[in-house]
């Protein structure tokens, strides 16, 4: 019996080393994407400011209707794309990390993934804000400009959206990860000490401490599609009264 309990111990020590240096490694994949996403959401704000600034200081002609709408669409469309940027990048980096450095078992790698599933929409609202505040000095020279400078202006301003995006293609097929290259740590869900609620431990608890109390919590094995769970009294081991903590059965308590 004393083997038994041993090597039951070992096992949770072993699966509790594992989760530990696989978390350690998501938190390294938490950090970049606040890196990169506090980059993103400062540059969108940015750009948000300075189209801002110039739409209320500027002053327009009376003459050129046409420029002056196209103006004023370039602005609103800049101003609430980047908008949208910083509020996205706020609530995934404060609502993500708050997942998943205070959540239960688990949340460190739903929040990575989610906040990887948010990163396309964050970069294309970045990439439209982008276009959007060139789009204003485009508009903004035929609203300012005489003719001849309006044209060697837009064709400036037309290269260098051309630029932006053929560039941003191309890096992005030169850094781009495939699903088969992407490190993934789904096969080491296996081993990991699954926490699940028992209904009747919890009740039962609720009962001795009052409904404040924090429900019981029983380890298992692995994922429930591949390993069966065991019961943790047959292993030497039984919840405690205050719940979610794991002691050694006493010997008469396998007996009861």
């Amino acid at each position: 019996f004393f083997c038994v309990t041993m090597l039951a111990a070992d096992k949770l020590l072993l699966q509790s080393e594992v989760k530990n240096r696989s978390i350690t490694l998501r938190e390294k994949e938490l950090k970049l994407f606040n890196s990169n996403f506090s980059a993103v959401g400062t540059q969108a704000a940015i750009m948000a400011g300075f189209t801002l600034t110039s739409f209320v200081e500027i002053d327009l002609p009376p003459n050129r209707e046409y420029a002056k709408s196209v103006l004023h669409m370039c602005i609103t469309t800049s101003i609430c794309v980047n908008f949208l940027c910083v509020a996205m990048v706020t609530f995934v980096t404060v609502w993500g990390s708050g997942k998943a450095l205070r959540g239960l078992d688990g949340s460190m790698d739903f929040a990575v993934d989610s906040m990887n599933a948010e990163r396309n929409f964050i970069f294309a609202c970045f990439g439209i804000g982008v276009l959007a505040t060139l789009g204003c000095l485009l508009s903004s020279s035929w609203v300012l400009m005489e003719s001849e400078v309006a044209v060697m202006a837009t064709c400036l301003i037309g290269c260098t959206m051309y630029l932006v995006c053929s560039e941003a293609r191309r890096i992005r097929g030169l850094f781009h990860l495939t699903p088969q290259e992407t490190v993934s740590f789904t096969e080491l869900s296996t081993v990991y000490p699954d926490i699940r609620i028992d209904e009747a431990s919890a009740a039962s608890a609720r009962n001795i401490d009052g409904p404040g109390s924090p429900p019981s919590l029983r380890l298992t094995s692995g994922s429930s599609s591949q390993h069966t769970a065991e019961p943790l009294p047959a292993l030497g081991y039984a919840p405690t009264k205050k719940g979610g903590v794991v002691s050694p059965a006493p010997k008469g308590a396998r007996d009861d």
